[in-house]
């Protein structure tokens, strides 16, 4: 869990409390509209909320809570509106409210009594010293985005002045709104451009702003990202067009790049920004702008008039018409109280009961009642349905973007069209057509056992190579989905899967599978825009939606466990690509090694998931008394190995032999004594896939987590200790990714560890940041699934 970041929208609760207003002419809007600016309200606190930043939250939550409160009045009558009030998200906002309040109200005082006891103990030369460190950026050539939002909040912004080099039709979509700023597309800053030529390329609203630009304190160029200045020659064209060809005015010390660009700005204060989200709607009413319900830094006093806001006391009274009491501050009335730990999120996976909420005692919110320590084996069977299906296609239905939801912003719509552009496969090997297409003739197939051949699909993707950026893009949190970001970085550093989804996988979707291959679409999508040359990070909002429509786990936002998601993940994915191979015949394979288990499970099993992912185990179950034994093959994706009680350190060869030692069972049904028997379970692994993942089981049933630094190979797995198999191979293997876990089960945050191997350094990802780091520092007690290449 992240510390809380500092306060720096308002001195008290009163000031921040004069930021939460929405425009009047928010009551002109239909249901409809007032459901849409709710949900991006709401999802904006997430957003806030899962950096941390109480003010933000506070802000949006309250100004979520005015619409809905807006809408019990206005559409009571109205049917929508019962579809429209997300009661469980109002739930949510109420109780964090709660805690928001009561922590910041004790923040701001104790920031005000600080500062007063500095300015007791200040020297009278430190403040001029503070001053000097502050805007010791003057002799740089770049400027950070914390640098240039202390100009705008405490140096005239009318002398600031911004070059947003960014896309004409993004820049209009969202801009920086704080100062002035001329939009020069970068195709416009050619090799020898001069001040006059770039006048005659602008447009007319930014003609008279570039013709005054001697007359700012800053002139500070930008794009999406600004990264690799030195490296962009469009951007350095244009800064030689002010230092050389303008020699009449000095733009030395005024002249800057800002360092990550209008995407890192946006993050810090995205109430400097616009975000214009256009919503269709059957009223003649102008859409209100997200702009308009952003937190605002600068506020001016109105004269003569009575600020009014709703308190949380209003807006309690409105939800006791739909029977849900909490406790609030400030005269609201007497319920429940939510204690929430300032070290956890705040967090609404109890489903509770409006009705029995004034009967909830005043106690530690309660652990999760899924064990995550036992995760169930993979069986035979365990392509079946999933618990919620809802299909969005019908069988015969193009799966095509038209019947998708529109995206929200020009992020969204960049990732799309970056997902268009590469949805069907360019320049692929005519043999990949003729695999298949070809006719199968079953005398002439051989009768040999294929169970443990190569894969035609994996000699395919070899020959591919992965085309496009470096795989280097962050993923937005959409709250609380640090969880999905982590596992989607790792697999996006799975080599031959990215080829696979990149290059070749439209020709084998499965579009019978339980979500007609949507979720294999949309993670290609994932993996296509992580590998983009565009942007630092993006938003992978409508593969969230995707999956959420098959699993209401991954529907709201609530924390989730990394590991069940890869594997519910690897599920579908699967079942979206299966190609059963009927006409496959198996003889001559073992029955005792588990190779005709093998082959007929991958006659109905045949996709890349399972060529690359997938191995078996043998489970042996000996009775104690009689020895009789029962001995089944089961499939694998994953390697769940329990760590020892004791140490706080171990190998990884230790959790390998803890998980291959057998464990005793009680109750087991034998066959030959015809009765409940204490028996005795052994495990074997009979072979292993060219990808493996190893699940380290860090929380137990009760949910305390196991902290033990577990030590492990990072290029030189040796697994042939720990195969019992016939097959023979190169069991050797070598380290790509870690999922890491910090926290604890109530709270906790995600990311990843990756390698880029056209490059060889190993990067983290945490959310939208993503940095390199030493390899050293890989193996460490936060590593929570390690993900293992075969090697050459």
């Amino acid at each position: 869990m992240r510390n809380k970041k500092e306060l720096y929208i308002a001195k008290c609760i009163n000031d921040l409390n004069k930021k939460t207003e929405i425009p009047g002419k928010i009551k002109g809007l239909d249901v409809l509209l007032l459901k849409e600016k709710a949900k991006l309200l709401f999802e904006k606190a997430m957003n806030a909320n899962n950096e941390n930043d109480e003010e933000v939250v506070y802000i949006y939550l309250m100004k979520y809570c005015q619409i809905i409160q807006f809408m019990n009045k206005t559409f009571i009558d109205d049917k929508l509106y019962i579809d429209c009030m997300y009661k469980q998200n109002l739930k949510q906002a109420v109780n964090m409210l709660t805690y928001i309040k009561e922590s910041l109200v004790k923040r701001y005082n104790e920031k005000t009594k600080e500062e007063d006891n500095n300015k007791l103990l200040k020297h009278p030369n430190q403040k001029g010293k503070n001053s000097e460190e502050k805007l010791n950026f003057e002799f740089e050539s770049t400027i950070t985005n914390e640098n240039l939002l202390y100009l705008l909040e405490n140096t005239d912004r009318k002398k600031i002045c911004l070059l947003d080099t960014r896309p004409s039709d993004i820049f209009y979509k969202n801009k920086i709104i704080s100062c002035d700023v001329i939009n020069i597309p970068k195709e416009n800053l050619i090799l020898g451009l001069t001040p006059t030529i770039l006048a005659n390329k602008l447009e007319e609203p930014f003609k008279e702003i570039w013709t005054n630009r001697h007359n700012y304190n800053y002139i500070i160029i930008l794009d999406q990202g600004t990264e690799d200045i030195d490296d962009d020659q469009r951007l350095l064209n244009l800064r030689s067009a002010l230092l050389k060809w303008d020699p009449s005015y000095d733009y030395s010390k005024k002249l800057k790049f800002l360092k990550g660009g209008y995407e890192d700005f946006n993050h810090l204060c995205p109430w400097e920004t616009s975000q214009n989200n256009i919503i269709k709607s059957n009223k003649d009413v102008e859409p209100l702008s997200d702009v308009e319900l952003d937190p605002e830094p600068e506020y001016e006093e109105p004269e003569n008039k009575q600020i009014r806001y709703p308190s949380l006391g209003i807006v309690q009274n409105d939800l006791d018409k739909l029977k849900i009491k909490s406790t609030l501050y400030n005269g609201l009335t007497t319920g429940i109280k939510l204690k929430l730990d300032h070290k956890d999120n705040y967090s609404s996976e109890e489903d509770i009961d409006s009705q029995e909420l004034t009967r909830i005692p005043i106690n530690k919110p309660q652990l999760p009642i899924f064990d995550r320590s036992t995760k169930p084996p993979v069986k035979n069977n365990q392509f079946k349905n999933p618990e919620v299906i809802k299909p969005l296609y019908k069988d015969n239905d193009e799966l095509d973007d038209e019947n998708n939801e529109l995206p929200n912003n020009i992020e969204q719509l960049e990732n799309r069209r970056l997902s268009l552009e590469n949805n069907f496969l360019e320049n692929v090997d005519a043999c990949v057509h003729e695999y298949k297409n070809q006719d199968i003739d079953l005398n002439s197939i051989p009768h040999v056992d294929r169970s443990t051949k190569p894969s035609d699909d994996l000699l395919i993707v070899s020959k591919t190579k992965i085309i496009g950026g470096d795989g280097l893009r962050g993923l937005q949190n959409l709250g609380n989905t640090c969880y999905m970001n982590s596992i989607l970085q790792c697999l996006s550093s799975t080599e031959d899967l990215v080829k696979y989804f990149m290059n070749i996988y439209s020709q084998f979707v499965n579009y019978k599978s339980r979500t007609k291959g949507l979720v294999a679409k949309e993670f290609s999508n994932v993996i296509k825009n992580l590998w983009s040359q565009s942007g630092r990070s993006f938003q992978c909002q409508q593969f969230k939606d995707s999956i959420g429509e098959y699993k209401d786990m991954f529907k709201h936002y609530d924390q989730q466990d990394s590991h069940e998601f890869l594997t519910i993940l690897l599920d579908w994915l699967h079942d979206d690509l299966n190609q059963p191979e009927d006409n496959r015949v198996i003889l001559g394979a073992s029955k005792e090694t588990g190779e005709e288990d093998w082959g007929h499970w991958t006659k109905a099993n045949n996709s890349i998931i399972q060529q690359l992912f997938y191995g078996q185990q043998k489970s042996t179950v000996s009775c104690d008394t009689c020895f009789e034994k029962s001995v089944t093959f089961e499939p694998f994706s994953s390697l769940s190995l329990p760590l020892p009680s004791e140490g706080n350190k171990c190998t990884l060869s230790d959790c390998l032999q803890l998980y291959l030692n057998g464990e005793s069972i009680c109750g087991w049904h034998c066959p030959r004594c015809k009765r409940s028997r204490d028996a005795t379970k052994k495990l074997d692994i009979m072979r292993l896939p060219p990808y493996l993942i190893i699940h380290l089981k860090r929380f137990s049933s009760n949910g305390y987590k196991k902290n033990s630094n577990v030590e492990f190979s990072r290029t030189d797995l040796d697994m042939s200790n720990f195969i019992n198999g016939l097959e023979h191979r190169n069991w050797k293997y070598c380290l790509y990714g870690v999922s890491n876990h910090i926290g604890s089960l109530d709270g906790g945050h995600y990311t990843a560890s990756c390698l880029k191997k056209s490059i060889n350094k190993w990067y983290k990802f945490d959310d939208v940041r993503v940095y390199e780091i030493d390899p050293s520092t890989i193996c460490s007690s936060e590593a929570y699934i390690l993900f293992y290449c075969r090697k050459n």
